[in-house]
């Protein structure tokens, strides 16, 4: 395997709409846990070694927030990761203003990191607010400043699309992003934990969920013409790269690649099996046994299509037809929401923009009976 990615699960604190696995820092630092963790992901990447090519093609530090570690403790293993790098290869830390500066980023660059992914998530102080988040003006302006100025010429800008209240401000996300100069623009829809749920109820009042996911719904397809004008290509149903910048670590796992993940809560996928380290920092540093699933060729063959389809360059028909719903991918086709050309099936721009109905509609889980004819409902 070829791919491998990297879970650091400290930040700075936890915002309130965060679905990935992720602890405060500050507790694990006081209490020695933070080096406990660096060392205990060196040992699993010797016991795992075995299973990665000599040289890999992507590596990929997400969390979390890998700035958040101490750059003594981040850089040297960085650059133990940075030496395993093919020639030519991608290796993309996760960071967020407020976690970085010049001297992290001259660091980083020195232990062989490639690619820059900046955890923006919105220029609006006050819909960070509404997200949870405790990043201020000052640190956006200046992380980005920082990162144009070190001469990167890999790094993405993340944002969240459908946040409570945004409405009025969201051409301004899009116009500020595109503005600061990323050779990647990645624009999630906002996910409702259930925590956050009851928060933005409680805070924002009854029905304010409701009206930011309807304006997402009609609007997202506006802000991908923002950034298709301004010369990002959505490759993806969420991410925008200018050519030739496209995050070939996330294309790994939607083409259905294996790949193996270290740290807590990281996945691996290594033909059909699939194992989960433990979630938590504790569990993780403790020894708990991961949670192993054995898969089955028309699984892996479901996922293929799955993440193939949410891509433009698609996914081989001949190769997905077992878990095709032939009726219903026909419809579609006649609708303009699935592309058929020279054998590969792919989505259109309006079918991206409904993907997951399409999805649900075109594919047959493992198990299922096909979907009956006319059941799609965009």
């Amino acid at each position: 395997m070829r791919h491998l990615y990297v879970h650091i699960p400290f930040c700075l604190s936890r915002c309130g709409y965060c679905d990935f696995a992720s602890e405060p820092l500050g507790p694990h630092l006081r209490a020695g846990r933070v080096a406990r963790y660096m060392e205990a992901l060196r040992a699993e990447l010797e016991t795992r070694g075995h299973l990665l090519a000599s040289s890999l093609e992507t590596v990929y530090l997400g969390g979390g927030t890998p700035t958040v570690v101490p750059p003594k403790l981040l850089l040297p293993w960085v650059s133990r990761l940075g030496r395993r790098l093919a020639p030519g290869g991608e290796l993309t830390v996760e960071a967020n203003p407020g976690t970085i500066d010049a001297g992290m980023l001259a660091g980083l660059a020195a232990a062989g990191v490639t690619r820059l992914s900046v955890g923006v998530q919105s220029f609006s102080a006050r819909l960070r607010r509404n997200l949870g988040r405790r990043t201020t003006d000052e640190q956006i302006a200046g992380a980005l400043a920082m990162v144009r100025q070190a001469g990167w010429t890999d790094w993405n800008v993340d944002l969240v699309f459908g946040i409570p209240g945004q409405e009025a401000e969201a051409a301004r996300d899009v116009q500020r992003a595109v503005a600061a100069g990323p050779t990647h623009v990645s624009l999630y829809d906002l996910t409702y934990t259930e925590a956050y749920a009851r928060w933005v109820k409680a805070r924002l009042g009854e029905g304010a969920r409701e009206r930011a996911e309807a304006f997402a719904e009609t609007a997202y397809s506006e802000a991908v013409a923002r950034l298709e004008a301004a010369g990002y290509r959505r490759y993806e149903v969420s991410n925008f790269a200018l050519p030739g910048h496209e995050c070939r670590h996330n294309l790994a796992y939607w083409r259905g690649r294996d790949y193996v993940g270290l740290g807590a809560s990281a996945v691996s996928t290594a033909g059909l099996e699939r194992w989960r380290n433990p979630p938590s920092v504790c569990g993780y540093l403790g020894g708990d046994e991961p949670d192993r699933e054995a898969l089955t060729p028309q699984v892996r063959l479901f996922e293929r299509a799955m993440l193939g389809l949410r891509t433009i360059e698609g996914v081989s028909e001949e190769d997905v037809g077992p878990v095709l719903d032939t009726a219903l991918l026909d419809a579609l086709v006649e609708r303009g929401l699935v592309l058929r050309r020279c054998a590969t099936l792919s989505l259109s721009s309006r079918g991206l923009d409904v993907s997951s109905a399409v999805l649900a509609a075109i594919l047959s889980p493992p198990g299922s009976r096909a979907h009956p004819r006319g059941a799609f409902t965009p």
